[in-house]
């Protein structure tokens, strides 16, 4: 390796599998990648493990690592946090427990609802008031400060959250508590909703605080670990990926981890924007399947879809509980727990299940042979022909079809009284089907046409059953990157810096003068400077400033761009607020006031400036094509070809039915369809013309 390479490590912790990508951004090329299984006991361990043995096979000496992690992900649904305490205004405590009062499923008698993470015991009340003007109604004294503060003691926690109503108008009644409790308990991780959220609305906000606090001890643990290992090979910078998309540096990551909760799949979209602007496709669906969940976002005109809030930890068990509200600028996107590890059964009733449920890592499905012994989605693509023994390239993974043979007449077959193939045929039709609604519900049911975008499909799974969703919904072509099983992993080394900084101001945009605004998006900045002063990158740093409106007496809101250039006020934005109102819902609201709710910075500099990365894991081959048998939906078998994805040059194509072996992942292309090469190795999937 040149000494003046610029390497870095793209790491991408999954479920299942844990991805290390090498990238020399001083040629923009990919030097090599390896895919392990997974430790989720030990999550550090697995990625310290992919480092090794990444940098020692191909000979690289890495300057950064830039990650996407799930143990927020996993702390939360598995409940591992925590134990926490919540700090909040007298008459405030049961905010968690009361929620919104919104059914999760409106017709439910019996409605079941996710569970409060800080026990009503631990949600103690401090005397004190704060109106939405941020005028002080109440005094906090310091009598009442000591009181609380002393409540805690002997009560065994990891972390305290301190939420006080109207906070975010005024945060010094929480500042006096949370330099309390850092006196009195330097070892509990304290949140304070005005440094996390200042944003109004009581449930969503706490809801945030807390889930900062619940997951905060494990996530800052790990991040703690990981850098000081990372530290030891002679790696100095670690990079985290946010849910919006951007990277941050530890030391943020580490104080605010609900914003990484879906540092992962969010990688994944970054990496699908990116390569929709290399290869000129503005609208595309990112579709990736794992090993134990499968997600979809959309991108338009080369920008991932954000949303201001989401609900972690949604649905559990099939059932949506309502999840955990989190105010933190998200990249859009719909899960599901279907992926290669998802459980196939027959319930009591003699219907068959896949999902949500999962064997994940350890055990992971039968036929990896470390255990498992439940049928899954992976082993009925195994018992199909679709995936070799070889599988998807993973380091000490070799699959066992016998095993996979096995559990799927045990759990699937053997009850329905049907016979493998037709079994293993009708888990892949149920896993597709419900993939296949998830895409739909993030387009159709949002007012967007699928025929319009281009389904990518990474992930593990993910080219398995890209072409049966793609003709299912009603996608013209679905793109498979180069490296699909590892995409995330690029993902990770592509994206922004970035921070996401809002203040509710709650104000009629016509009374909003210019000097006004000014102040606020000082203020928004002046809070932003910390951040980045934390972070490894100090030039390039660019400010959008954003509003959020809606008429008065409205419950939600648009979020519109605020010229940096020029005095902008009030009315600019209400004049911009009634043409994007216009153009969205057909009519405007003239006699209606416009209201300026909240106002939003985002500073951001770039890492990355090269574009796509170029270059491959392994050298063009010319091997022949190979046949395999492969069983259809009806159970029969048929010789179908079987090509090395490294044997395919641009220009090439291929008709299907027919199999595409790639590092990481396997491509199916169903009769009628043919695949295509780009120049740039990328391959696209569409029905043959007049079938």
């Amino acid at each position: 390796m040149n000494d003046q390479a610029d390497v870095v490590l793209g790491v991408d912790v999954g479920g299942t599998f844990t991805d290390v990508l090498a990238l020399d951004r001083s040629r923009g090329t990919i030097v090599g990648a390896i895919k392990l299984p997974s430790t989720p006991s030990h999550p550090a361990r697995g990625a310290t493990w992919g480092v090794d043995r990444c940098q020692t096979r191909f000979a690289t000496s890495a300057k950064s690592v830039f990650h996407g992690t799930t143990v927020g992900t996993n702390t939360l649904i598995e409940k591992t946090g925590g134990p926490s305490a919540l700090i909040t205004t007298a008459g405030f405590r049961d905010v968690l427990a009361l929620r919104r009062q919104a059914r999760p499923r409106l017709y439910d008698l019996a409605p079941s609802v996710s569970p409060p993470l800080v026990e009503k015991a631990l949600r103690l009340e401090v005397d004190e008031r704060i109106d939405a003007r941020g005028r002080v109604l109440r005094p906090l004294d310091a009598e009442e400060v000591a009181r609380v503060v002393s409540l805690l003691r002997d009560k065994q926690l990891a972390s305290v959250a301190v939420c006080c109503l109207h906070a975010y108008a005024n945060d010094a009644h929480e500042q006096l508590l949370g330099e309390a409790l850092r006196c009195a308990y330097p070892d509990l991780f304290i949140t304070l909703s005005s440094e996390i959220c200042r944003e109004f609305r009581e449930f969503e906000r706490t809801s945030t605080t807390v889930v900062n606090a619940y997951i905060g001890p494990r996530v800052a643990s790990y991040v703690k670990t990981l850098h000081a290992e990372l530290a030891q090979r002679g790696i100095a910078s670690l990079g985290i990926v946010k849910s919006n998309g951007g990277l941050t540096a530890a030391a943020n990551a580490a104080r605010f981890p609900a914003q990484l909760i879906e540092s992962g799949p969010a990688a994944g979209i970054t990496a699908a924007a990116a390569l929709g602007r290399a290869e000129g496709i503005a609208n595309l669906i990112a579709f990736d399947m794992g090993g134990t969940t499968a997600k979809v976002g959309v991108v338009r005109d080369g920008v991932p879809r954000l949303a201001n809030e989401f609900a972690a930890d949604r649905f559990v068990e099939g059932l949506d509980l309502g999840g955990y509200p989190i105010k933190s600028p998200s990249i859009d996107m719909i899960e599901i727990g279907a992926g290669g590890g998802s459980i196939a059964r027959v319930d009591a009733a003699g219907v068959l299940k896949v999902g949500p449920r999962s064997a994940g890592a350890v055990p992971g499905p039968a036929c990896y042979g470390r255990g498992g012994e439940i049928a899954t989605v992976t082993d009925a693509h195994m018992c199909l022909g679709h995936i070799a023994p070889e599988g998807f390239g993973a380091e000490d993974l070799k699959l066992n079809r016998e095993l996979a043979q096995s559990a799927v007449r045990r759990d699937v077959a053997l009850p329905l009284g049907w016979s493998v193939p037709r079994a293993a045929a009708g888990v892949i039709r149920l896993a597709t089907a419900s993939m296949s609604e998830m895409v739909r519900l993030a387009t159709l049911r949002r007012g967007l046409d699928p025929r319009e975008f281009v389904l990518v499909a990474f992930g593990g799974g993910g080219a398995l059953h890209a072409a049966e969703i793609a003709r299912e919904v009603g996608i013209p072509q679905v793109v498979v990157p180069p490296y699909p099983g590892l995409f995330s992993a690029i993902g990770t080394v592509l994206g922004d810096v970035r921070h996401d900084l809002v203040q509710t101001v709650m104000c009629l945009a016509g009374t909003y003068d210019a000097r006004a605004l000014g102040v606020a998006f000082d203020a928004l900045r002046a809070r932003a400077a910390p951040l980045i002063a934390a972070e490894e990158v100090n030039t390039g740093w660019q400010f959008e400033h954003l509003a959020d409106l809606r008429f008065e007496g409205q419950l939600f809101e648009l979020t519109l761009p605020v010229p940096t250039v020029g005095t902008p006020d009030g009315k600019d934005l209400e004049r911009a607020f009634r043409a994007a109102y216009e153009t969205m819902y057909g009519y405007d609201l003239p006699t209606h006031a416009v209201e300026v709710v909240s106002l939003r910075l985002v500073a951001k500099a770039p890492v990355w400036q090269r574009g796509w990365p170029v270059g491959g894991m392994a050298p063009r081959t010319a091997n022949p094509k190979t046949t395999r048998k492969v069983y259809d939906d009806r159970g029969e078998s048929r010789d179908t070809p079987v090509v090395s994805r490294a044997a395919l040059a641009p220009g090439d194509g291929l008709e299907g039915p027919a199999i595409v072996e790639d590092f990481g992942a396997t491509i199916r292309v169903l009769d009628g369809q043919a695949v295509s090469v780009r120049p740039s190795g990328v391959l696209i999937i569409a029905e043959r013309r007049g079938e």
